[in-house]
């Protein structure tokens, strides 16, 4: 060092980030409307993941695999009914933390026999029904319930041209008039779906209007997430 001179040495602080994200609304899965298949009923996955820094990406780690960015909040999925499913998720900020949610939902199909059932109705069977048949009313004021317990439901029907309408109760309170006509025929279709913000006993009720000139309708049960 010269004479006169001093030489002098900044210090620096370095601090990590290490706090994990967060989801501020873990995965949940709900039904959404759509062609149900025993080993594929149509369900929408929903969460929200957040970051005290900033969010990088939402990893689906079971029972498939995904990548989602930073502001998805949902993906369309389907799931094999009558069976337990572990819907794994992890969120990774940019410093490499991560956290990781897991809960598990099964998708429960109750087959229209299973229905408290009221007023005239025909059992039609076919390979294109669930569990090979179904029930079919033209009568207006008709009707089949299902108690269960869960958190999302789907009214499963066919559909056809000549199709009719039909109301939809859920707790006793009248919530929808569906309308099944189609141009072309369907089977195996989850036409109206409902989700609530957790699971409880609820009871889902349809009930025939009778639709002049096309008053038939053909259920095919209700699915249900517990």
């Amino acid at each position: 060092m010269m004479p006169g001179k001093t030489a002098t040495t900044a210090a620096m602080n370095v601090v990590a980030e290490t706090t994990a994200p967060t989801f501020t609304t873990a995965p949940k899965l709900s039904l959404r409307t759509g062609t149900v298949n025993t080993t594929a009923v149509p369900v929408t996955l929903g969460w929200k993941a957040a970051d005290n820094a900033a969010l990088r990406e939402v990893k689906l780690l079971s029972p498939t695999t995904a990548t989602f960015g930073p502001a998805s909040t949902s993906s369309s999925r389907t799931a094999k009914s009558g069976t337990s499913t572990t819907w794994s998720m992890r969120a990774y900020d940019y410093a490499g933390n991560y956290r990781t949610s897991s809960p598990s939902y099964t998708p429960v199909i109750l087959q229209e026999t299973s229905a408290v059932k009221s007023g005239s109705w025909t059992t039609r069977s076919s390979t294109s029904y669930l569990g090979g048949k179904s029930y079919s009313s033209g009568s207006k004021g008709a009707s089949l319930s299902w108690t269960f317990t869960g958190r999302s439901a789907a009214w499963v029907v066919s559909r056809a041209a000549a199709s009719g309408q039909a109301y939809v109760y859920v707790d006793g309170v009248k919530v929808s008039t569906v309308d099944l006509k189609s141009s072309t025929t369907l089977y195996r279709q989850a036409i109206w779906t409902k989700t609530w913000s957790s699971s409880a006993k609820h009871t889902v009720k349809i009930v025939m209007v009778g639709t002049s000139g096309r008053p038939t309708v053909t259920t095919d049960g209700l699915v249900y997430i517990k």
